[in-house]
């Protein structure tokens, strides 16, 4: 059964020329673009390596906060047991990494852009990578079966995005689709699969593996990311408990998550494009998703749970009638579309126009107001399914059902102690002292965590009040509701 799981962004980065970082620091024009993006990016991270030492820290929210790979700024949420809480930790991430690019902007004296997408103008792609608990035991059979479902799954959360390549220009379902090689993989830079491979637990190996989703968008639509997580969680329960995973064996799952990316416009007269099977059938990508659905429509345990099971019957639904009014606030790849058309209708500008690339970039951008996701979602034209109030909630308070409780408490106590530490997903270790290893995701209440913690607060109390830096500060908004 899926208890906990999680989510990490990474985010992209932009900065015009002399903003971050010297002008002319690499000769080519991409080049130039790449160097200010990683000079920006470690511009937004100068309160961070000051305030931990290091670009790699745990918040007291427990949650991850890093440089990866490329420079690109990272955001791994807490351990979640709830929709509701991850939802949450993922605005909560958003949140502080805009208050994070604004506060580099200012000290660069040029704006630092921040954007939630999967895929930059010079070719490079970066991540959403989905987490999920499983039993060690059948999880690599687990696996396999759910490629159909995540090859398919760009129908309903796909994030939407205008290609411009050597073939033309087309509306794309998912941004990720035409970056993925392989089906699984140990890999995850020099060969991107879907579902990697790689065993890090981060518990108990003897009982668990975690099962590392990385085909899947960034969502800006709070719907979408509910769906994207859930229909997984309802999926893994499902198997968990007895149910049977359909066994739809895909012939070439690499070539078909390409095909069912290039599904669109349905409006005129195109569906879902068949795929094949193992077997030498073919079978509509919209049938495939019935048949996961109906695996999964009987293990909704919670509101948050109904709620996107409503809106994967309604989507398929919308692409076997190919009617999708109505879902347009629900849906990021046809929320996207919809707005671009609008503005092509009121310019007349072609798909492949600067402008309307530069909309679709805006789309995604955010900002310590929210950006364009806060007005369409106050304009009514995103559904809004986060509260304001359990995002900013989040950015400093960890959630209270998993091991990351115990994580985020432990770091804000050592810090107000004023005493040295070291934390991971599994280990909390002040100086020298032997580390406390936290090793069931659900263990909120460890006895030996919690009275390493009760003596940081009792030193944390008699001592002098730490001084507050600007990543503290930068919290403390990001925080504000």
């Amino acid at each position: 059964m899926s208890a906990v799981f999680g989510l990490e962004t990474e985010y992209g980065v932009a900065a015009p020329p002399g903003a971050a970082g010297p002008a002319g620091s690499a000769s080519a024009a991409g080049g130039a673009d790449l160097a200010r993006a990683e000079a920006a990016a470690r511009e937004l991270f100068r309160p961070v390596v000051a305030w931990g030492r290091s670009t790699n820290v745990f918040t007291p929210a427990g949650a991850r906060l890093y440089l990866d790979v490329g420079s690109h700024p990272e955001y791994a949420t807490p351990e979640c047991s709830t929709i509701e809480e991850l939802l949450a930790a993922e605005r909560a991430g958003d949140r502080l990494m805009a208050v994070l690019a604004e506060a580099a902007g200012r000290r660069a004296g040029a704006p630092v852009a921040l954007l939630k997408n999967n895929t930059d103008s010079a070719g490079h792609a970066f991540g959403c990578h989905e987490n999920y608990q499983v039993d060690r035991a059948g999880s690599a059979e687990v696996a396999a079966k759910l490629i159909p479902f995540l090859v398919t799954r760009q129908l309903l959360v796909g994030a939407g995005k205008v290609q411009v390549d050597p073939k033309g220009v087309r509306y794309l379902l998912s941004q990720r689709a035409l970056h993925t090689a392989e089906a699984l993989s140990s890999a995850t830079t020099r060969s991107r699969p879907i579902i990697n491979t790689r065993d890090e637990p981060h518990g108990d190996g003897r009982r668990h593996r975690r099962l590392h989703v990385i085909v899947g968008d960034s969502n800006m639509a709070g719907a979408a990311a509910r769906l994207k997580v859930a229909s997984m969680v309802l999926l893994l329960r499902a198997a968990a408990g007895g149910g049977q995973l359909p066994d739809l064996e895909l012939a070439h799952p690499v070539q078909a998550l390409r095909q069912v990316a290039q599904s669109w416009p349905a409006a005129q007269g195109r569906g879902a494009h068949p795929i094949a099977l193992a077997d030498g059938r073919t079978i509509d990508p919209v049938t495939v998703q019935w048949r996961f659905f109906a695996a999964a429509e009987a293990a909704a345990a919670s509101p948050s749970e109904t709620a996107a099971l409503d809106l994967w019957r309604r989507t398929l639904t919308a692409w076997d009638r190919l009617d999708f009014d109505g879902l347009e606030t629900e849906l990021d790849w046809l929320a996207k579309w919809r707005l671009i058309e609008r503005y092509r209708q009121r310019t007349g500008a072609a798909l492949a126009d600067p402008r309307v690339l530069r909309l679709e970039l805006a789309y995604h951008q955010l900002d310590a107001q929210g950006g364009l996701r806060q007005k369409l979602e106050a304009g009514g034209h995103l559904a809004d399914v986060i509260g304001h109030r359990q995002a900013a909630a989040a950015v400093t308070q960890p959630p209270p059902t998993t091991r990351a409780h115990l994580r985020g408490r432990f770091v804000a106590a050592a810090r107000a102690a004023g005493r040295e530490y070291t934390v991971d997903w599994v280990r909390l270790k002040l100086g020298q002292a032997p580390a406390v290893a936290l090793l069931d995701p659900l263990d909120s209440a460890d006895p030996a965590a919690e009275a390493l913690i009760a003596g940081l607060e009792g030193a944390a109390a008699a001592a002098e009040s730490a001084p507050t830096n600007e990543f503290d500060q930068i919290m403390a908004e990001a925080g504000r509701e």
